[in-house]
């Protein structure tokens, strides 16, 4: 008797097989390695292509997922008017996936998005820690380091996700290309947007946004030292003094750079994603070809101007988990993170989502359990 093989497996079996992989890459991979599955796959496309999109997130975000699919299929840059729709339909669209079928249009955005917002969500866990672990070794903190840079636990995945996908929601919905005004509906629309929020879940988007802004200043500041380091002549230098209206390199264009990131930061996860990954001259160039003018248009809605309303609903403690000594009960995707807890605890936010300062959110105190919190040392601290 032969020794069963996955190419033998009924197709049933194969089925299953297929809509537990959680990763795009080694899904397209089995299908081009086994004819058999290919096939399996033609006849379930829309079924096992939900379950890889979905896969890719912890199933307490579904909802942002969702809401993240539907924004991605509104063409940019989206007018006004359609956003506003789009933010008004916001509380049906998070029963949408329950409700409807779930097609190819649906999930092929997010088939898509899915491993870039992987490939931050692991990149943002080495940038935060490290820093904390710089900010504990200056402050003399005791921290347990196994603990403190162990892998992801289910909460933190799955706040850290939420964050992004919100994040790229907001850039796909409120993007506007260069050359073209943002008129005012942007901006209210864009505020309007983060109101459906609480103030804890808008400091989990700042948080993103911050750490963003740390990653590109670092791409800023290495474009600017190969500059220096290069000749008058470099390419380098040839690309900064062709950019238009003024030479990149001018002191009155650095005083632009922070509404240059925010420009970079609004065209979105993917885009972000290519400007980290590339390097020198063509890492330059792509920096300074989207180099406009952008009047912080991100930290502008996340400000607390923006979101008066949801601050005095987000801060009821009631039963608040974290009592000021340490005792925390339990870590809940759908309730206050104890760094929240922490951070505020027995007085209201004052500089949530403002434009970056250094603090809290450098090291991402908004989105670790409690088991890393405690190792971090930082609960030992008033």
């Amino acid at each position: 008797m032969s020794t069963p093989t996955l190419e033998t497996l009924t197709p049933e079996v194969q089925a299953l097989i297929m809509r537990n992989i959680g990763s795009v890459s080694a899904f397209i991979s089995l299908l081009r390695a086994s004819p058999r599955f290919y096939q399996v796959f033609r006849h379930r496309r829309e079924y096992l292509l939900t379950h890889l999109a979905f896969n890719q997130f912890h199933p307490g975000i579904i909802d942002d997922v969702w809401t993240l699919a539907k924004a991605s299929q509104i063409p940019q840059p989206v007018p006004p008017a359609d956003s506003g729709a789009f933010i008004s339909d916001l509380a049906l669209l998070d029963e949408g996936h329950q409700q409807h079928s779930i097609t190819t249009s649906i999930m092929a955005p997010l088939c898509k998005i899915g491993p870039t917002i992987a490939w931050f969500v692991e990149d943002y866990r080495h940038s935060s820690l490290r820093l904390l672990t710089d900010l504990g070794t200056r402050m003399e903190i005791k921290q347990n380091h196994d603990k403190l840079h162990a892998e992801y636990g289910l909460t933190e995945i799955g706040r850290v996700q939420r964050a992004f996908c919100r994040f790229q929601t907001f850039c796909h919905l409120f993007f506007v290309p260069e050359g073209r005004e943002v008129d005012l509906d942007y901006h209210i629309q864009a505020r309007r947007y983060l109101l459906e929020y609480l103030a804890d879940d808008v400091e989990e988007i700042a948080c993103i946004r911050d750490y963003l802004v740390r990653r590109l200043w670092a791409v800023f500041e290495a474009i600017e030292e190969r500059a220096l380091q290069g000749d008058p002549d470099s390419a380098i230098r040839k690309l900064g003094k062709a950019c238009q209206p003024v030479n990149w390199f001018s002191s009155s264009a650095k005083l632009k750079h922070p509404e240059y990131i925010e420009y970079i930061m609004s065209k979105g996860l993917p885009f972000i994603r290519e400007v980290l990954e590339s390097d020198g001259l063509i890492g330059a160039e792509l920096v300074m070809k989207h180099s406009f003018y952008r009047d912080l248009f991100i930290s502008h809605a996340l400000s607390d101007e923006a979101n008066k309303n949801s601050t005095e609903i987000s801060l009821d403690y009631g039963a608040g988990k974290y009592d000021g000594e340490g005792d925390y009960v339990g870590d809940d995707l759908d309730a206050m993170s104890l760094g929240w807890l922490w951070a505020n605890y027995g007085r209201i936010p004052s500089d949530w989502g403002r434009w970056p300062l250094k603090g809290l959110r450098d090291w991402g105190y908004m989105f670790w359990d409690s088991r890393r919190f405690i190792a971090s040392g930082m609960l030992d601290l008033e």
